[in-house]
């Protein structure tokens, strides 16, 4: 599965195949204490919600990172309905969707360099006319791009026109890179037909720990059938960590987004689209070739055939010195 969602075990390569935060704030250093106290009980997430709740949402529900939500949404939810999942997209949209989903499609969205809801809106239509129940399951910002799409307008209004047969399930497991002069916060609009999920261990930097949560129309049936003590003893510690430290945190939010905003300015010239995220598209022609050359400079990078782009890897940025080392072996590949 690591090849397939990015990651590597050999830790003498430099791993730019995940896109995860590489710094982690000073608050979460003493952790593993935490952690060492809490392995020796069970964990509830409903210990910790009613104060969550006052940071994350009335509504907001725990769960094990963004893959519990889905596939608890999966087997419930989406049971003989219409998916649409908009390409190009994390693969385990797709293979969550066919858990239980009538049909799944999967229309391509991106022209010219950007996002065309126009597309994914004539898919709507046509399949709204059949009268089946329709789910749209997408991330944004979109996975690979790292496109981002300020979407609330268009949520209205197809909830509006169609009420409750389309129902949208967004996953914003990368919203913190964006800068937040960009960002809309979706969770702050009145739309019914909304269903959000977030995650904590990307922008943390702890991708080995899961947790996140859930907020919107489907947060308490998420609520109903998420596991018991899934979160483990180091999401719980996570999760009590993050509201003790509350302004910590959000100081935190905004010093990694305006990092990221830095570092891509370095690779605007390598990127294929106008990423807004920790991570960027990278064209490269013959991928193996590529990737060979790359582990000689001890360095490993994740290919996108799977996401509909061939020739292309996904860079996950990291800190200052390792993104000048990575900017030198670019500049040498393509020149030579």
């Amino acid at each position: 599965m690591g090849a397939l969602h990015g990651g590597i075990r050999d830790e003498t390569l430099i791993d730019f195949s995940i896109s995860v935060n590489p710094m982690v704030p000073d608050f979460l250093k003493e952790l593993d204490k935490k952690v060492r106290r809490y392995v020796r009980r069970y964990n509830y997430a409903e210990w910790l919600e009613q104060d969550f709740r006052k940071f994350f949402g009335d509504d907001a529900v725990i769960v094990a990172g963004a893959t519990e939500a889905l596939h608890i949404l999966g087997w419930s939810v989406f049971k003989n309905a219409t998916t649409i999942i908009p390409q190009p997209a994390y693969s385990e949209y797709e293979r969550v969707a066919k858990f239980a989903s009538s049909r799944v499609l999967t229309p391509w969205i991106i022209e010219n360099g950007w996002i065309n809801l126009d597309t994914l809106r004539a898919t709507i239509y046509k399949e709204a006319l059949h009268g089946e129940k329709i789910f749209v399951l997408l991330g944004n910002p979109n996975n690979p791009t790292g496109l981002y799409n300020p979407i609330s307008r268009f949520v209205q209004h197809i909830s509006e026109e169609f009420d409750n047969q389309v129902e949208f399930i967004i996953d914003e497991a990368f919203i913190d890179f964006v800068p937040q002069a960009e960002r809309e916060e979706l969770s702050k609009f009145d739309i019914p037909n909304l269903t959000l999920i977030r995650t904590f261990t990307k922008i943390l930097g702890l991708p080995g720990i899961r947790v996140g949560y859930v907020t919107g129309k489907f947060s308490q049936l998420v609520e109903r059938y998420r596991m018991p003590w899934a979160i483990g003893a180091d999401g719980f510690a996570l999760v009590e960590q993050i509201m003790e430290n509350y302004e910590q945190f959000k100081t935190f939010l905004e010093e990694s987004a305006l990092f990221f905003e830095m570092q891509r300015k370095l690779f605007s010239g390598f990127a294929r689209f106008n990423s807004k995220t920790n991570y960027f598209l990278l064209f490269v022609g013959d991928v193996c070739k590529f990737l060979t050359l790359a582990q000689t400079k001890g360095m490993y990078f994740r290919r996108t055939d799977d996401f509909g782009f061939p020739g292309c890897v996904r860079v996950g940025l990291k800190d200052e010195a390792t993104n000048l080392k990575l900017k030198e072996f670019l500049e040498w590949y393509f020149s030579s």
